[in-house]
């Protein structure tokens, strides 16, 4: 417990230590969310706008997702208000390598004794906490964690009868990872994806970029294969791509789950691949 304590005050001098990163405005990203139950074993623990989903399991946990370094704070706390223990976290995965999505991952790691687990392509940048990112050079910081196991395309992880595979995503980040898992919600077998982003941020150049030449092509790629996929309940890093306040606020109404959305992700995957293909190339 000691031990655990000063790694603790540790990681929370590393969070200190990072100087925000401001090419964002992240005013309104880590504003708390009341935690809930989207289906099953899937639980909504991030914030207003940054992703964090615990799946419960009786053998221990997973959390995928971690948004901002002071978003540790946050989800730690949700996690205990529907009733689960941090301590439980048995694993820690995501979906990108940005500051605002791994940011309190060493944090949640430390708390939780966990292990991470990331696609090959972001774990260098997980470990030395974002430095030599394609894209954000060394300009958006996040305190580094060790990774205990890389992942590659198509690699599972199992927890108490819980099985996500790890579908690779690339063009966001070079590891960008889609997972997709199956779950039963009093009836039929439903298949739940935790999306890749597929934005494109300012600075990036298309469709190639000294730092990250085939980057245009694994664009191509990342649509191609979320194209091909086919899930009832799709969710993301970032809460607005898929609706969360509206969709939750129908769920408390009452009625059928309005997280089953499949026709919702067909639209949300075909629209950002015409807004990608509108981007000026070089």
């Amino acid at each position: 417990m000691i031990r655990r304590a000063l790694a603790f005050l540790s990681v929370m001098a590393a969070v200190a230590a990072v100087p925000a990163a401001r090419q964002f405005d992240t005013s309104s990203w880590n504003l708390p969310f009341a935690p809930f139950t989207v289906a099953g074993p899937v639980h909504y623990v991030g914030t207003s706008e940054l992703g964090a989903y615990l799946i419960t399991t009786p053998e221990g946990h997973v959390l995928i997702d971690g948004g901002l370094p002071e978003s540790a704070p946050l989800i730690e706390r949700s996690i205990r208000q529907i009733g689960f223990k941090v301590d439980d976290v048995e694993v820690l995965l995501t979906t990108q390598a940005h500051f605002d999505h791994v940011g309190s991952l060493a944090a949640l790691q430390t708390a939780s004794g966990g292990k991470v687990m990331v696609m090959e392509g972001d774990a260098a940048v997980v470990e030395t906490g974002g430095k030599g990112d394609y894209l954000f050079g060394d300009r958006m910081p996040f305190p580094a964690v060790k990774v205990d196991r890389v992942l590659r395309d198509g690699d599972t992880v199992t927890l108490g009868g819980i099985t996500l595979r790890a579908v690779l995503t690339p063009g966001h980040t070079k590891g960008c990872t889609t997972w997709t898992t199956e779950i039963t919600e009093g009836g039929p077998t439903l298949t739940v994806l935790f999306a890749g982003s597929t934005g494109v941020n300012p600075g990036t150049v298309l469709p190639s970029m000294p730092t990250y030449p085939t980057i245009g092509a694994d664009y191509d790629r990342a649509f191609r294969v979320q194209a091909a996929l086919s899930p009832d309940i799709w969710l993301a890093a970032h809460a607005s791509l898929f609706g969360l306040a509206d969709k939750r606020e129908k769920q408390k109404a009452g009625g059928p789950n309005p997280f089953i959305d499949p026709d919702g992700w067909k639209r949300s995957v075909e629209n950002r691949r015409k807004a990608h293909a509108e981007l000026p190339r070089r």
